[in-house]
């Protein structure tokens, strides 16, 4: 038995969605467009958690740290750094990867490992290149190597079960490589609050009303990229990419140059998950914020609606980006909240 969690037999995949995206390709509003207060709350349920994450930080198993390394074409061997939890006995461990501008020290990332530990299950908690300020690399949005490498590691290849389970551009790497699975070991995948279109959701990010959002996560992915710089690892000053206002820009400055795109848009283009997720295969779990002040689903429904049935979505309408109720119920066995719902979802594939 992989934990303490009752095992249920599998529901049939529902995918209620279709039928809302049908009405928006045909012009009809947007059923998610609610009242002011619902998108007053969903900026609330995004900004607090977080402030209260850095007062009182979750708590989590205990770790040790992880070290692999991965081939670049560029920079050579390029270190990826993370926190692993063992738990003794365990044979499943699950993969947690942060968004754009966290790391492994990420507090949802600490939620996800306690609730895996609960559960029984080993984790990784991933920082992707350069997340982690070494100044190692400079990660983008579909930079799945990263997540292969870790599982290759030698720390890693005892367990016989792999799930992965992904926050935001986080949840959009994990869902690329829940397409690839390269690894035979990937029996499932979570994404919480994923972009799934690239271009649609820094179209959507870039709008005017996100600007103080984006000054938050630019601080953060500035930090990295002025010590990647300070090491002579990228190409543009960091002066130069500070400047950058809009994510596009930026894409270009950092993205486009050190990864060898023809630009922003061939960035996008090539690495979103959304035109793919007609190959999926892996049982995927997608958990999305109806009132999501970051990742708008009229951004996301065009992708869902093309996807195969290995994906189910469940559309949330409490919460924000990445942060939910502690009583969320995602319709699974065991303990309450997204982190143990999915984890609970996991046990069962």
């Amino acid at each position: 038995m992989q934990g303490m969690i009752e095992v249920k037999p599998k529901k049939k995949n529902v995918r209620p969605i279709n039928a809302w995206s049908e009405g928006l390709w045909r012009g009809r509003t947007n059923p998610f467009q609610g009242r002011r207060l619902d998108r007053v709350a969903g900026h609330l349920w995004t900004v607090l958690p977080t402030l209260v994450s850095v007062l009182q930080p979750p708590p989590e198993p205990r770790s040790r740290g992880f070290r692999t390394a991965i081939s670049d074409q560029v920079l050579g061997q390029v270190r990826l750094t993370g926190l692993l939890s063992e738990v003794e006995g365990s044979s499943t461990i699950v993969l947690i990867v942060h968004g754009l501008s966290g790391n492994a020290s990420s507090p949802y990332c600490s939620s996800a490992a306690s609730a895996a530990a609960e559960a029984g299950f080993s984790s990784l908690r991933l920082s992707l290149r350069g997340a982690d300020y070494s100044g190692e690399d400079i990660l983008h949005g579909g930079i799945t190597s990263d997540l292969w490498a870790a599982l290759a590691a030698p720390a890693i290849a005892r367990y016989r079960r792999v799930f992965l389970l992904g926050y935001s551009v986080g949840g959009h790497i994990v869902l690329r490589a829940a397409v690839e699975k390269l690894d035979a070991r990937v029996r499932a995948a979570a994404a919480v609050c994923p972009p799934l279109d690239l271009h649609r959701a820094t179209t959507a990010f870039d709008h005017p009303a996100r600007s103080r959002y984006r000054r938050h996560i630019f601080r953060g992915l500035d930090k990295a990229y002025a010590a990647a710089a300070a090491r002579g690892r990228v190409q543009v000053p960091a002066a130069v990419v500070a400047r950058a206002r809009s994510c596009r820009e930026r894409d270009s400055l950092t993205v486009v140059a050190r990864f060898g795109f023809r630009s922003a848009q061939d960035y996008y283009e090539r690495e979103s998950v959304a035109p793919r997720l007609h190959r999926l295969r892996v049982p995927s779990f997608v958990v999305a914020s109806r009132h999501d002040p970051l990742v708008p689903t009229e951004t996301l429904i065009p992708g869902i609606a093309s996807a195969s049935s290995a994906l189910h979505v469940e559309w949330i309408g409490a919460g924000g980006h990445v942060y939910f109720p502690k009583n969320l119920d995602l319709g699974q066995p065991g303990p309450l909240g997204v982190e143990r719902q999915l984890i609970s979802w996991f046990a069962q594939q």
